[in-house]
């Protein structure tokens, strides 16, 4: 019994260090204030680290509820995106996923919408 114990330790010692620190290296995810937004990047700031991601036609918008009703995650539509300008405004909180072949282009953004504006007033979409 106690050199099975033994073994199994040693093997899971073993297995550890050849697994990597991190599994997705690579693929950091930034959670942060956006500082700047144009019409295909989006530069976002965390801990003094500022980095700009690519946004095309495929990077998907969805809400990120901060305050509770966490099941509520839902995708955004263009239209409520870019209708309300203060969802992607200096200071709004976002975490940005990027895409998986190792570039800075967003393939997931979620927008924390309950510390943003409220669909009236200056932030009404513009026809």
């Amino acid at each position: 019994m106690i050199k099975r114990t033994v073994l199994v330790i040693t093997l899971a010692a073993g297995m550890s260090a050849t697994l990597p620190q991190r599994s997705d290296a690579k693929y950091e995810c930034m959670t942060g204030r956006i500082t700047a937004v144009t019409g295909n990047t989006i530069t976002a700031v965390s801990r003094g680290e500022s980095r700009t991601f690519l946004v095309d036609r495929r990077t998907v918008f969805t809400n990120w509820p901060t305050q509770g009703a966490w099941q509520a995650n839902r995708r955004l539509s263009t239209r409520e995106l870019y209708c309300n300008s203060s969802y992607l405004s200096a200071g709004t909180l976002v975490t940005i996923h990027p895409r998986h072949d190792g570039t800075d282009v967003a393939r997931w953004v979620q927008v924390a919408l309950d510390q943003s504006g409220n669909g009236y007033g200056p932030n009404v979409c513009i026809r």
